[in-house]
């Protein structure tokens, strides 16, 4: 089930509203909770009074992020109701200790949302293969460890849902991306099929495939080796396809309907989704032709295309 979302579409018909959850959420890892997509699905979550477990590795950014979760509640959340953990999601030996904390401060989980994610450019036989390992510690292996440890928390308490964050990038290949590409292909194929064996104890997922939005994705991309960070010029340009506080709508109303995927993405993406879905073979020759060396050679490079489609100016703009 696909859950097309239009550009300007407010919300007001769709099955339930935000107001039906208030219940006890476990963010996902990495930087979910402190930037970006993260931190704006936990300032819509506090605002009807949803308990939360924040984590990400910086503790200043957490609490920082909780105080404002309290003032946006308006009275709905004490400091109580709103758990910090600081940890790096690519630490697996720490994994259980930290369910355990929350699971015994809260007494239950009802939401996990994995969000975690690091973004690389580069090519691929000039990518050293400590970068792939690394992205898919943080992107894949990371997520599925306390998806794990979850997991079987909802099975003795009957039920929960999972939420998974993947990308466009996770249905279909994006030049000069493989590495980010492979670790959300990966976890289409591992959340479908848990979705597949955990029915049968009430327990749901929905894969969440959202467009370019506003993030601070790009700050810490890194290239062909771990250590080195893409000199781009990409700071100079703002995101005017979606805000991040507009992906975390419908990304939680997405998750909170139990959709199984959703798209959450405007123009030119879906219509890119569209195409690689239902006509695999005509979307993939356009996708070569769009895509030519001189572009992907400027990405690798960190540079804006000097040649840009002429559907570019609906995703940024020059500041």
């Amino acid at each position: 089930m696909y859950f097309l979302l239009a550009r300007h579409f407010p919300g007001t018909l769709l099955l339930r509203s935000l107001e039906n959850l208030s219940r006890t959420l476990l963010g996902g890892m990495g930087h979910w909770a402190s930037t970006g997509l993260g931190e704006a699905m936990a300032y819509e979550l506090a605002s009807v009074g949803t308990k939360l477990i924040l984590s990400a590795r910086s503790k200043d950014l957490l609490q920082n992020v909780k105080e404002e979760c309290i003032e946006r509640s308006c009275g709905k959340l004490t400091k109580e109701d709103i758990l910090v953990l600081s940890f790096d999601i690519s630490n697996l030996d720490c994994h259980k200790d930290h369910v355990e904390n929350a699971i015994n401060h809260f007494g239950k989980i009802d939401f996990l949302i994995n969000n975690a994610a690091r973004y690389q450019v580069g090519e691929i036989l000039k990518t050293d293969i400590a970068v792939d390992k690394a992205l898919f510690d943080v992107n894949y292996f990371g997520p599925l460890s306390l998806t794990k440890l979850i997991t079987q928390h909802f099975i003795q308490q009957g039920g929960g849902h999972i939420v998974v964050i993947s990308s466009i990038a996770g249905k279909f290949g994006i030049p000069s991306t493989a590495s980010y590409c492979g670790t959300k292909h990966a976890l289409h194929g591992y959340f479908d099929t848990l979705r597949m064996e955990y029915n049968r104890n009430n327990i749901s997922v929905t894969m969440v495939n959202p467009g370019i939005f506003s993030s601070s994705i790009l700050e810490k991309t890194i290239t062909t080796e771990t250590n080195k960070i893409l000199q781009k010029d990409y700071e100079h340009y703002e995101c005017v396809n979606m805000t991040s506080e507009r992906c975390a709508h419908l990304t939680l109303v997405a998750s909170i309907n139990k959709l199984f995927e959703s798209w959450v993405a405007y123009q030119p993406f879906l219509f890119m989704m569209w195409g690689s879905q239902y006509v695999p073979d005509i979307y993939k020759h356009i996708m070569a032709i769009l895509y030519s060396k001189k572009r992907i050679n400027q990405l690798y490079e960190g540079k804006w295309p000097s040649d840009l489609p002429v559907w570019q100016p609906l995703l940024w703009k020059k500041t």
